[in-house]
């Protein structure tokens, strides 16, 4: 076959050329067929609409269209847009009436190619294949340039079987648009079908060069993602772009002196941060001979005193907050090294030494935890000191093998572009240093950059110029400027430009690309896209600084002493600066407050831009400055998307020039899947499941916590109602995370009113095992006496189910889920205990990510699940149930039975997690009552749906509620990279536990229906359980195996046999495939 990663640039022009004069035609004659048959205000109101779907406003865009079709009738384009916005709408059967609204149109135009488009993609979506490849067949034959038709005629005949003809029309998607990643991933499964191993392993090389570019496409079930003939269209003829063309005038101002005869020579470093928070840029220039410091200003910079000038001779600064108070605190690099805090009050102290010396160093959260860590070079090697949150440090670099030889600059940045920041030091000579973040803290060798290592480089810097997600790096030598165009280029390119002693990089004219800044024999030049551009003479040192963000970056220059300023000139585009912070109004947080690390993609007119808030700078020291983008000339950003250190991703959208300050918004990225019931009104929120069955979930470094694939839920009576004769249960995924569903059942259970039932369940994290049985009661003893730690009254908190819990006490800042300490609940009762009773509590808990679970382990700390203690008679206080657990995510009730000590009268609960304990009690198991009958109900409908995401509110105490009815079709969250079950029925991979598993991800859900049995008998109550059987697992940066579908989990005891039909179950329904945005 011929390779999928080559392309033919000349047949790649003749089809763009192609599609370009056919989209100009037919834009042309729909304009000469329709703008005359239609007013001028029809138009209008397709326009609106239009621009309605855009903005994703699906159910006013409905509304629009409907108002629009009801007044045009026969206009079809009107009436595919009003499809197109009824899909999209996700109402229940929106499908269908989609369906019947572009067959309608076929009815009266057969030809109509969007309608058979729609066709097409609305039967793959309810799971009839067959039908949907006719439709996509149809059109391909018409616009075969059409790369999103050819890939869903692929998956069409993926989910057929046909997986021949799924591996042609999944590569013929490729060559059509090579940008359409989903194509090589979906390409080469097919091809493993068919044992065209070498070709599959060809397209995956393929997939995973295009896996860190922005402008690489996935195509999915969700508006824009489902190709251009399934996005609204406005008939009114667009006029054409106007180029935009590189304002006139120089690329800096005149300089300007700031200071005269400041301590210079070797060994004199520059570097900038605000370092009085007045929203301006500062410069802080250290020399050997002393420092000084230059307050920014709207202009420029005027010198000021400033403590830190006394403590820098010599050393040279890295910025940032390194103990997350929101101020700026300084690491000094040099012989003797030190951190020095800034106080609220303006005074800086000096609390911790780093016993290394230091030539170079990096300040940056290494581990991924939340704080920043400091990474140091120097003539006897290099240390890493990991950050404990409490003021002191680990040193690191023997138990890692980071010690090294002796190095002269460090540089970090993510060179495999896959979420964590890696480690290069330039040594004082060959061979250097690459290091490979695999987490955890486990480094490996570096394999990409060849030939990296041996380069006789003095000085380092890296850039993404061309916004591919993979980073070019530049090493100068005495002869030469080194350039790796990528981790995987063979070799370096050798640039003509000798000796230079500094690079660094800044989009110097707007355009959006980063340029590269070299310092050469006292020559200071901009490597422009159009060429270089000499800037200064005489230096010794040059900074980039950004003063105005919406002017971009000036330079900052150092010259014999002089300090001078070269302003942005007007021959440059307007900037977005975005300075961005992980910290937030959230009691606790997930990302360093500096940002350090950050990662910025602007998407500006079509064109994208790649940078990080990761120092690029040759020199020593690090500063500590905002990401300026220049905009190429786009009157505004269409959006921007931050990855933030803990690898979770945010947008924000239509951002103008300036400056930006933007905080990590703290949002539940993970839990479990949430259940929501038909209550006779509304499929209203129960609570999660499967927390229990957590994949991969983070406990210690090399173990991860042991899930248990099943969970039994009691729903209330008010829960739950038949609708139509059914029970009816919708399984979603609000977050960034996967659900995997073995199987689903009911058991109904109608008891005698007088008692309750209840279910051994909980977070099982002690020796007694969860069984999940009923637990049948009458009596209960309530607790007359409830104390917390410090004696104060809760009685009122803990003995009614109401939502209002006891306090658990402050808040841990450092790690989500953790108290800063312990909680401990006292109860009294009036009379002893039966020594075999069972503990009834209502609560919810705040779950910590794999994440805070190391970054809570590395600090000493760990999460502490309950210990229950009893008091007898005689006062002493006995532990009945160490660590027993908790219950297992939001809201619920949780169960356990006891063997209590003769005579308990008093039991304790002791916690350092975040646990809301609601209602608190014992009661005496009974045996099952007489009269009471149990039946089992398998679902008989269970189908798979994208809906989107339920809005959630949290209420005090962090209770959440979801809305079913609000939901938003998009949010904030990836896709874990893999196949998942295709939409429309799943019902036989959720019938027995069987390991065939049906698999949804974030918006989207598995909805489930199940026979109703009749009322109960007078006298008796009905309980209903819902037992899952499955797992899930969620996409934190320390979750193993967090970034894809699998390697899929599966029950113990599995035949031979049974896992042959579970791998054809999958091969069958488990063939959409995602990921990503």
């Amino acid at each position: 076959m011929r390779s999928a990663s080559s392309v033919d640039s000349a047949a790649r022009f003749s089809r763009s050329l192609r599609s370009a004069c056919l989209a100009i035609g037919l834009s042309l004659l729909l304009a000469a067929c329709e703008q005359g048959g239609y007013s001028d205000a029809a138009h209008a109101l397709n326009d609106l609409g239009v621009a309605q779907m855009g903005r994703f406003e699906y159910a006013a865009a409905h509304g629009t269209f409907t108002g629009l079709v009801d007044a045009n009738p026969g206009w079809h384009e009107a009436r595919v847009n009003l499809a197109i916005a009824t899909l999209n709408r996700q109402d229940e059967g929106d499908e269908q009436r989609a369906l019947e609204l572009a067959l309608a149109v076929l009815d009266e135009d057969a030809t109509q190619v969007r309608a058979q488009y729609l066709a097409g993609l609305v039967n793959l979506y309810v799971g009839n294949p067959g039908v949907a490849a006719s439709w996509f067949m149809q059109v391909v034959e018409a616009d075969p340039d059409d790369a999103y038709a050819a890939y869903f005629l692929g998956q069409s005949r993926l989910q057929t079987g046909d997986y021949d003809a799924a591996s042609r029309w999944l590569v013929e998607a490729t060559r059509i648009e090579p940008y359409l990643r989903s194509a090589y991933w979906a390409g080469a499964q097919a091809m493993r079908r068919t044992g065209r191993d070498e070709d599959a392993a060809e397209l995956l090389t393929a997939y995973q060069r295009f896996a860190p570019n922005p402008a690489a496409r996935v195509a999915g079930f969700s508006y824009k993602r489902m190709g251009p003939k399934a996005e609204a269209r406005s008939v009114t003829p667009t006029p054409p772009p106007v180029p935009r063309t590189q304002p006139d005038g120089p690329l800096f101002a005149e300089s300007q002196v700031i200071e005269r005869n400041l301590p210079a020579g070797a060994g004199t470093t520059l570097t900038t941060v605000d370092l009085d928070a007045d929203g301006y840029a500062d410069v802080f220039v250290a020399a050997p001979g002393g420092a000084a410091f230059f307050r920014g200003t709207a202009r420029t910079f005027t010198a000021a005193p400033h403590p830190l000038t006394l403590l820098a001779a010599g050393r040279a600064p890295l910025w940032g907050d390194v103990n997350d108070d929101g101020l700026v605190d300084v690491v000094f690099c040099g012989a003797s090294s030190a951190i020095h805090y800034q106080n609220a009050d303006g005074d800086w102290n000096e609390t911790r030494n780093l016993p290394k010396p230091c030539t170079d160093a990096a300040l940056f959260d290494a581990d991924h935890d939340g704080d920043l860590d400091v990474f140091v070079t120097g003539s006897e090697g290099n240390e890493l000191f990991s950050n404990n949150r409490d003021g002191t440090f680990r040193t690191l670099a023997a138990d890692l093998g980071l010690t090294g030889s002796p190095g002269r600059q460090v540089l970090v940045a993510d060179l495999d572009a896959d979420r964590d920041v890696d480690i290069l030091v330039v040594g004082a000579s060959a061979p250097h240093e690459i290091w490979q973040n695999d987490r955890t803290w486990n480094y490996a060798g570096f394999e990409g950059y060849a030939g990296l290592r041996d380069a006789d480089i003095t000085a380092l810097t890296f850039l993404d110029a061309d916004a591919d997600g993979h980073l070019e790096i530049y090493g100068a030598t005495e002869t030469a400027l080194l350039r790796w165009p990528d981790r995987a280029s063979p070799a370096a390119e050798a640039l003509q430009i000798a000796g230079a002693r500094t690079l660094t990089t800044a989009d110097l004219d707007g355009n959006g690309s980063a340029d590269l800044i070299t310092l050469a024999d006292g020559v200071v030049t901009a490597h422009l896209a159009g060429g270089a551009a000499e800037v200064a003479r005489g230096t010794d040192l040059v900074l980039p600084v950004t003063l105005d963000g919406t002017r971009g970056p000036g330079l900052v220059t150092l010259a014999g002493g002089t300090l001078r300023w070269w302003a942005p000139g007007s021959g440059r585009h307007s900037y977005l600066t975005v300075r961005p912070s992980g910290k937030s109004e959230a009691e606790q947080m997930r990302s360093n407050a500096s940002g350090i690390s950050t990662k910025l993609r602007v998407r500006a007119e079509g064109r994208w831009s790649n940078v990080a808030a990761l120092d690029a700078h040759s020199g020593p020291g690090q500063s500590l400055a905002p990401m300026s983008v220049g905009l190429g000339g786009a009157p505004k950003a269409d959006y921007i998307a931050l990855e933030w250190s803990d690898g979770v991703t945010q947008t924000e959208i239509d951002l103008l020039p300036g400056l930006h300050d933007i905080d990590e918004v703290q949002r539940q990225l993970a839990s479990c899947p949430v259940i929501f019931a038909w209550n006779g009104d509304e499929y209203g929120f129960v609570s999660d499941v499967l927390g229990v069955a957590g994949l991969g979930f983070f406990t210690r470094p090399g173990e991860t916590a042991s899930p248990r694939p099943f969970e039994r839920y009691l729903l209330r009576d008010d829960q739950l109602r038949a609708r139509e004769g059914r029970y009816q249960l919708k399984l979603t995924e609000p977050m960034e995370e996967n659900a995997y569903l073995d199987t689903v059942s009911i058991t109904v259970w109608d008891v005698p009113k007088d008692v309750q039932l209840a279910l051994d369940e909980r977070m099982g994290t002690g020796t007694l095992p969860v069984t999940g049985r009923p637990l049948f009661w009458k009596h209960a003893h309530v607790p007359v006496r409830a104390t917390d730690r410090l004696g104060k009254d809760i009685l009122a908190d803990v003995t009614t189910a109401d939502r209002r819990a006891a306090p658990p006490g402050p808040l841990d800042p450092r790690f989500l889920g953790l108290l800063a300490e312990p909680q401990v609940i006292t109860l009294e009762f009036d009379a002893p205990l039966p020594t075999d009773a069972v503990l009834l509590a209502e609560g919810w808990v705040e779950y910590g990510y794999s994440q805070t679970v190391f970054a809570a382990w590395q600090a000493g700390i760990s999460y502490e699940p309950p210990t229950l203690e009893a008091r007898g008679a005689d006062g002493a206080w006995v532990t009945v149930a160490p660590g027993f657990g908790y219950p297992a995510g939001m809201p619920r009730q949780m169960a356990m039975p006891l063997d209590l000590p003769e005579d308990t009268v008093g039991l304790r609960l002791t916690s350092n997690m975040e646990i809301y304990w609601d209602d608190l009690r014992v009661v005496e198991e009974t045996a099952a009552p007489s009269g009471a009958t149990s039946r089992s109900l398998s679902p008989r409908v269970a189908r798979v749906a994208r809906t989107g995401f339920a809005e959630r509110v949290n209420g005090p105490q962090r209770v959440p509620h979801y809305d079913y009815r609000v939901r938003t079709p998009y949010w904030d969250t990836k896709s874990l990279r893999g196949f998942y079950s295709a939409l429309g029925d799943v019902l036989p991979l959720v019938e027995e536990a069987d390991g065939a598993l049906a698999i949804i991800g974030g918006g989207e859900e598995i909805h489930l229906e199940f026979d109703a049995p009749p009322p109960p008998e007078d006298g008796m109550r009905r309980h209903v359980v819902v037992e899952f059987n499955g797992w899930a697992k969620d996409m934190d940066l320390y979750t193993a195996d967090g970034e894809t579908v699998g390697p899929l989990p599966e029950p113990p005891g599995l035949t031979r046999d049974a896992k042959a039909a579970r791998d054809a179950l999958h091969t069958r329904y488990n063939v959409r495939f995602q990921e990503g945005m």
